[in-house]
């Protein structure tokens, strides 16, 4: 691929964009567009013409080649990915969005670009509409605090239930799970041995030094780690 700079991978993508708003582009409408002096297009002219990615016709007139449409193009779809993700998912301002855009679509790798794509997928695609934890992104972004099921669960505690995690509990204590917050492994291998939010837990034994912690859950009893045990939320069940 032909390597560009910055600077003329934004000539290359605006002639493509005056392109579509009128029948020829002219110089002057690149440096009315890009705010530069028309020397300045002159000489980018120039050097893309020598990449053969336009042609200036005698009269002026400033032309992609086939080669310069999907260069540019390219560069194009890079720029409305990003400002999408910017504007829509994050809620940036449309003129900030469209400035980091067009600064970060000379850098990013392609990987980059393709997760953020299919990020963008996943949200709109969404059958149930704006995922919640977005939305929960939203108003945290909206009112500085985060809405009330994302805080701390000491904090939203109902009924005066005392809230806390597995491993403050002592023998005989019962706690139904509300989340569970670990890193990926942890979390999943939880999730597998049937601790999930609505579960109720009781502490059987616990090690002289505090590690492992046997557990009863829905008649089983399993070993947790202690740094496991903290990672779950419960909510103090009193009998």
């Amino acid at each position: 691929m032909t390597t560009l700079t910055a600077s003329m991978e934004d000539y290359l993508e605006a002639i493509l964009i005056i392109g579509l708003e009128k029948k020829v582009t002219r110089v002057k409408d690149i440096a009315k567009y890009l705010c530069v002096k028309t020397s300045s297009v002159a000489n980018a002219v120039k050097v893309l013409s020598e990449k053969e990615l336009v042609h200036q016709e005698p009269y002026g007139y400033v032309e992609l080649t086939q080669k310069g449409v999907l260069r540019a193009k390219e560069i194009y779809e890079r720029h409305k990915t990003l400002y999408k993700f910017f504007n829509e998912i994050l809620g940036v301002d449309s003129k900030v969005a469209d400035q980091d855009a067009c600064e970060i679509e000379h850098h990013i790798h392609r990987e980059t670009l393709d997760r953020i794509l299919k990020f963008i997928q996943l949200v709109e695609t969404c059958p149930e509409g704006e995922p919640l934890w977005l939305s929960s992104f939203h108003y945290y972004v909206k009112h500085g605090k985060k809405p009330e099921h994302c805080q701390e669960p000491e904090t939203i505690a109902k009924g005066g239930a005392r809230m806390r995690n597995l491993g403050d509990l002592k023998v005989g204590q019962r706690g139904k799970v509300t989340r569970v917050i670990a890193e990926a492994g942890i979390k999943r291998k939880l999730l597998d041995m049937g601790i999930v939010p609505g579960v109720e837990i009781k502490i059987q034994k616990v090690a002289p030094l505090g590690d492992p912690v046997d557990v009863l859950v829905k008649g089983y009893h399993l070993s947790l780690r202690r740094e496991e045990a903290e990672t779950i939320s419960v909510e103090e069940v009193n009998r």
